[in-house]
């Protein structure tokens, strides 16, 4: 299975912001401009002790199945990561590879074949010990840990209201156990596309990460890092 560390981190231009006020709108607008490049990386948060709701606790989860249909598709693979509001990561996540029965993973489109095949993931479930109840269970209270107040931690993710299908399917007590709402990368991304339009003001695909075999846990942290750029590079600083 990939082991990406907490510690990875991906080199992203650094920018400086210019504000201005257009005389036909009390918005504001943002230029941006390239400076030379900086570290962009997950942090740990300076705490042990579990989140409360005023940490703005996120559950950032990332899957992959055997396709994209939950009535007959499986989870393959799960991985958890739990941040605070201001996307600092409380440990280091889980990860598991779920048992998948030959029907299953026989039944697979090409894509999935070809992917999960190259990535070693296939092969990986063929032989993993857990079955979807363990992983259930282990990643329910892995939640629980960190997050033990219930209905306050809000799912994160890329698309990640796909994997919240196929969580309500395989894991209805971990959809449960967090916030209706939703936290989608690809949402910001696709606002951002639409209104900061320059080239210096397009995420760089390094902060996406450079690992193209779709596998959770790496998928997870690239969310994470191509959020935490929008953060610092879209948005407007927080007021204190």
């Amino acid at each position: 299975m990939l082991r990406a560390r907490a510690s990875t981190f991906w080199r992203v231009p650094n920018t400086r912001l210019v504000w201005h006020m257009p005389y036909t709108s009390r918005a504001f607008r943002r230029t941006v401009t390239t400076v030379p490049q900086v570290h962009l990386k997950l942090k740990m948060a300076s705490r042990t002790e579990p989140l409360q709701p005023t940490d703005g606790p996120m559950v950032w989860i990332d899957c992959e199945m055997t396709g994209l249909d939950p009535e007959t598709d499986r989870i393959m693979e799960i991985a958890v990561l739990i941040t605070n509001g201001n996307l600092e990561l409380v440990d280091e996540g889980i990860e598991y590879v779920i048992r998948v029965d030959k029907e299953h993973l026989d039944g697979m489109g090409e894509w999935c074949r070809k992917q999960h095949g190259q990535s070693g993931l296939t092969n990986a479930s063929v032989s993993s010990p857990f079955t979807k109840d363990y992983v259930s269970d282990a990643v329910f209270k892995y939640i629980k840990k960190w997050i033990p107040a219930e209905r306050k931690g809000v799912l994160a993710g890329n698309s990640v209201h796909m994997d919240r299908v196929f969580l309500m399917k395989e894991m209805p007590e971990v959809v449960d156990w967090l916030h209706y709402r939703i936290i989608d990368v690809s949402s910001v991304k696709e606002l951002v596309s639409r209104w900061y339009t320059h080239p210096s003001q397009r995420v760089p695909s390094l902060v996406q990460g450079t690992d193209d075999r779709h596998r959770a846990l790496s998928d997870i942290k690239a969310s994470i890092r191509e959020l935490k750029w929008y953060r610092e590079h879209a948005f407007v600083t927080p007021l204190r």
